[in-house]
């Protein structure tokens, strides 16, 4: 296991000002930061990545489809543009030297049509992902999808809908993000879905009930550290957590107040409980 935490703490996009804090973090004990992928180009990540190299880190990545770049639109051009996006992701983080690309590349978050998915959707989310998927294989990338609360996607919800998406796919490249946050939410019984997941799930986000200071709400994290150990995951644990800080990300999540006195107190929180977990 590794952990990592996602700079959508601090940021939508890492820039110079934000380099001081990749020695803080492994000072802290982190193996490694997640970029979040919303705009720029491949030559910023190569430069971003000797950066996080320097100070012996590693790292991963989380994008996510908008309502302009939507895979599962009615709309064919927005689906391309959702496609194009989804391959401009997987170029910029194999320019950062990373794995993985966890988030709600699915569909866009916060767009509701007012009714359940379609088939029709679940099938352009399919076809769009085979492609993609396609893409990430290439770079040796794999495209985890998030599945989201009911307040923020309507594609998928739960381990089980994100893992008839990802079997239907079928691609080595494709598996399944588990975020603890959606998760307690929306399942009945965490070592459950966890266990459906199995091998499919290929990230994992540790977030609060409330997206503040890890170990400090409502998620389980002895029921959900447990059965991920039982079913034999060994890849990063990210620590997410948001402020009010972050114009775009205070309006998406609906952040509101703020649950901590510091980033720095809430990524302390979060290594020490990884480090609890998983000891």
């Amino acid at each position: 296991m590794k952990a990592g935490i996602n700079f959508l703490l601090w940021t939508v996009h890492v820039e110079e000002q934000h380099f001081p804090l990749f020695k803080k973090l492994k000072d802290a004990g982190y193996d490694g930061v997640e970029i979040p992928l919303t705009f720029g180009d491949v030559k910023h990540y190569e430069h971003l990545r000797k950066v996080i190299e320097s100070e012996g880190l590693e790292c991963t990545t989380t994008s996510n489809c908008s309502p302009e770049k939507n895979i599962i639109s009615s709309d064919p051009v927005i689906r391309q543009a959702g496609l194009d996006h989804l391959k401009w992701a997987v170029d910029c983080n194999h320019a950062l030297g990373s794995k993985i690309i966890g988030g709600p590349i699915h569909s866009s978050p916060g767009l509701f049509t007012g009714s359940e998915a379609t088939q029709q959707e679940k099938d352009w989310c399919i076809e769009n992902l085979k492609a993609a998927g396609e893409h990430a294989g290439q770079a040796g990338v794999t495209l985890t999808l998030e599945f989201l609360n009911r307040f923020e996607s309507y594609l998928m919800n739960t381990v089980a809908q994100a893992k008839e998406i990802t079997d239907a796919v079928d691609s080595e490249f494709v598996g399944i993000h588990y975020d603890t946050h959606h998760v307690h939410y929306e399942e009945y019984d965490i070592a459950k879905a966890i266990q459906l997941g199995g091998s499919s799930i290929k990230h994992v986000h540790y977030s609060e009930s409330n997206r503040g200071n890890p170990g400090q709400g409502l998620v389980d994290w002895a029921a959900n550290t447990k059965a991920l150990k039982d079913i034999g995951y060994d890849g990063w644990v990210t620590i997410e957590a948001f402020t009010t800080k972050v114009d775009g990300l205070r309006q998406a999540l609906h952040v509101w107040r703020p649950f901590f006195g510091s980033e720095e107190e809430c990524y302390l929180a979060g290594i020490k409980l990884i480090k609890e977990q998983w000891s």
